[in-house]
This record gives C-alpha cells, sequence and structure tokens, in this order.
C-alpha cells in the first residue's frame, strides 16, 4: 500500500545553514575555500551504520574520513555539516559558471539521503531541497490553484538541476525543477519550477517560482 505524505512540506534549514555558512568562514582560514576539492567518495561507513557500534554515527564518519585519506577540505566540509546538525559529506561537485552545485550525501538518514547545495561565490550555500515552496509561493495563483486541484501532494526531493542562462548583466539563472507528488509510489502530480538568480559577482541575488508544469 502507498504511503501518503502529510499535507505539510517538510523541514526548514535556515538556522542550520546559518550556522554552516559561519563555520565555513572559520575553516576556510584553515583549508581554504570549500570547493572540488571538498569531495570524498565514501570508502565503507557501515560499521558506522551498524546498532551494534559504540561511536556516536557523526564521529564515527569523521573517524572513517580521516583514516581513509580524505583530503582535509573534505574533512572540513563534514565537520561543518555535522556542526549544523546535518552529518554527511560533500560526494559530487559541478562548476556552473559564477557558482557551483555540489551533491551532499547523508548516510544516516533514513529517507532522501541527498541534496544539492547552490554555492555563491561568497561561501554562501542554499539547500535547494529544504526551501522547495515558501510562504511567497502559497500566494501565487499557481500555487493555490495547483493545490486546489491535488491537496496532499509535496515536493519529492531532490530537485533536478534543468539549466543556467547568461543574464544581461553580466550574472546568471540557475534552474531547478522539484516533482510534486502526494506518495512514494504515486506518478508525478506535478513539478515546482524555481530560478535562482546570480549577480556578476557570483552572490545569490534572488528566488523566484516560475512556474508548476
Amino acid at each position: 500500500m502507498s504511503k501518503q505524505f502529510p499535507r505539510h512540506v517538510i523541514g526548514c534549514a535556515v538556522l542550520a545553514f546559518s550556522a554552516l555558512v559561519a563555520m565555513q568562514a572559520v575553516h576556510a582560514e584553515e583549508t581554504g575555500p570549500i570547493d572540488a576539492r571538498a569531495v570524498w567518495q565514501e570508502s565503507s561507513l557501515s560499521a558506522c551504520r551498524s546498532e551494534t557500534s559504540t561511536t556516536a554515527p557523526d564521529v564515527c564518519l569523521l573517524r572513517t574520513m580521516k583514516r581513509t585519506g580524505a583530503p582535509p577540505q573534505a574533512i572540513a566540509a563534514a565537520r561543518m555539516l555535522v556542526g549544523a546538525n546535518m552529518p554527511g559529506y560533500i560526494s559530487a561537485w559541478r562548476p556552473l559558471g559564477k557558482v557551483a552545485l555540489a551533491t551532499v550525501t547523508y548516510p544516516f538518514r533514513a529517507n532522501t539521503n541527498e541534496s544539492t547545495l547552490l554555492i555563491g561565490s561568497d561561501g554562501a550555500a542554499i539547500d535547494v531541497d529544504e526551501h522547495s515552496v515558501r510562504e511567497e509561493d502559497r500566494a501565487t495563483p499557481a500555487w493555490q490553484a495547483f493545490t486546489a486541484a491535488h491537496p496532499d501532494a509535496v515536493p519529492f526531493a531532490p530537485a533536478e538541476f534543468v539549466g543556467s542562462t547568461a543574464t544581461g548583466d553580466g550574472g546568471q539563472s540557475v534552474l531547478f525543477s522539484t516533482p510534486l507528488i502526494t506518495c512514494h509510489a504515486c506518478a508525478d502530480d506535478g513539478a515546482l519550477l524555481v530560478a535562482y538568480t546570480i549577480d556578476k559577482a557570483g552572490i545569490v541575488r534572488e528566488r523566484k517560482l516560475l512556474t508548476i508544469k
């Protein structure tokens, strides 16, 4: 039987990512900025997931990374995630003009164990999955019409990177699409198309819901 989602959108990491960005400045002095060198390819975390483990999962994660020779930048990024109460590591990195996309893997979560961070040139990290629907989105005619037809549908992470286009002022617009579904086994009811505007300096300036398709 399909399990229905609750009708509210789960999760908001504003405070957590405020802590993440603050700690990033400290670690940047030690290891340099978080970049492609922060990627770690998981060796084995099975011992950390074991019910018989006497070590906290986040501590076990960091110890495993050190033991397997993870780059200092990768360990620094994992420490920041642990400090933000989101134990995980950067598993992929994609340069995207003036910004970058970092895939974060959360190995100890039961569901949705990946997310995408949009990282500006200032180091600010935006989790595009945690902020799928905002209050200003709910006030739009498009959202209200969609929820009237599909009252139980919610965003289902991870968001899919759709593309990036240049803007007239020298910046860029980055597009993401997030499925809207009622249950894990259900077909998509629709999808959110969201754009992030980046200025010519690489700073993320604006997020806008473009449409629900």
